[in-house]
């Protein structure tokens, strides 16, 4: 199949990118590098602010006019969220329209922020997130920026338009499934597993069994508020206190990525996501590599991809405690043997469930069936 990938997420795509070509696919990924990522891509969509000032936005118009015979033609178009170029929200929707009269099946991935999820987050769905937890809503002067931003007429009629002319909804995470999971999308809506590319690991290197552990802390630029890393890490800064010269701390914030890989080769554990119920990238990175996260890992989320014994997740919750966080933390690290134990059920997490060749594999599943499947 001819296949095009718009947008980027946490190198998603660029990862489902290899696993699409590997099975003898023609795939082209036309994105604006996914901000601070600057992740690789066919098509750079990237606003020169600095070069171009204001016009910055019609060079973006330009490169896609200049790459039109790559644009058109395709079996598959996957755009990653509703706002899947780097433009205001109506032309998205011009661009979307011309996307879906120019090739033949156009998907939405539900990969990102959009008005829905802050619509259902505001109900409860899921039971917490980073704008709603303990039964109301949190964080709100923190993300009053954020949700304004996609609220906006312009792209709120942009998402809906996105949402509602795609032939499927790809959730890649269980929240944003149980967010989309609602009667006007169910028939169409799938969740298929973040990809992930998996590292030879070194079997010298067991992880969990030195006199200390190291312990990283990946902070994102500017988004803190919205994955609360700190919050974990002020859980594990009073173990430390406990039990000093046990827990050794490394915070890290906008690294580059092959920097960073580096630094989860050589740490026990991550401090990820506070308000996630999954596994996000950043934490699979780490999984793969068989460091502990501590971060989401929800029984229902368990329940909701079937697995019956791996928990490799130390799981933490803003609806827990200080207290319950911390005991949460510290039978994981202290327990004989256990933080060597969730090092290796991490490697065999992630190769069971986010090997990028086998998630690769179920997109083409659904790319296949959609081909086929009756237009009307």
């Amino acid at each position: 199949m001819k296949i095009l990938l718009v947008g980027e997420s946490s190198l998603l795509h660029n990862t489902l990118k290899k696993g699409l070509v590997e099975l003898g696919h023609q795939v082209t990924l036309m994105s604006d590098g996914n901000d601070w990522h600057n992740s690789p891509r066919d098509i750079d969509l990237r606003r020169n602010m600095e070069r171009y000032g204001r016009w910055s936005g019609l060079m973006v118009l330009w490169k896609i006019v200049c790459n039109l015979h790559k644009i058109c033609g395709n079996d598959i178009v996957q755009v990653h969220n509703y706002q899947f170029v780097p433009l205001m929200g109506w032309w998205n929707m011009l661009i979307f329209w011309f996307l879906k009269l120019t090739n033949k099946r156009i998907i939405k991935g539900c990969f990102a922020d959009d008005p829905h999820l802050f619509r259902q987050q505001a109900k409860g769905i899921p039971a917490y997130s980073d704008t709603y937890w303990n039964g109301k809503l949190q964080n709100i002067e923190e993300n009053k920026e954020r949700m304004a931003f996609h609220f906006m007429s312009q792209f709120d009629k942009c998402w809906h338009t996105v949402s509602y002319h795609s032939e499927a909804l790809i959730a890649c995470l269980y929240e944003y499934y149980l967010c989309y999971d609602v009667p006007d999308f169910h028939k169409k809506l799938y969740y298929i597993p973040l990809p992930m590319i998996i590292p030879v690991v070194d079997k010298k290197r067991q992880k969990g069994n030195g006199e200390v552990i190291k312990v990283l802390v990946g902070l994102q630029p500017k988004r803190e508020y919205l994955k609360g890393a700190l919050k974990i890490a002020h859980f594990v800064e009073i173990l430390a206190k406990k039990y000093p010269g046990k827990i050794e701390l490394k915070y890290v914030e906008g690294v580059a990525y092959d920097e960073y890989c580096q630094m989860l080769d050589e740490a026990d554990v991550l401090i990820d996501q506070f308000y996630s119920y999954t596994p996000s990238m950043n934490s699979l990175a780490a999984m793969a590599r068989g460091t502990v996260v501590i971060g989401g890992g929800e029984e229902e989320y368990y329940k909701f991809i079937g697995e019956p014994k791996l928990r490799p997740i130390i799981n933490v919750s803003p609806e827990y405690s200080e207290s319950q966080n911390v005991a949460i933390i510290e039978q994981a690290f202290f327990a004989p043997g256990h933080l060597s134990f969730l090092s290796r059920q991490s490697i065999a997490f992630v190769k069971k469930y986010h090997d990028y060749r086998k998630v690769a594999n179920e997109y083409e599943q659904l790319f296949i069936s959609l081909m086929y499947c009756d237009d009307t």
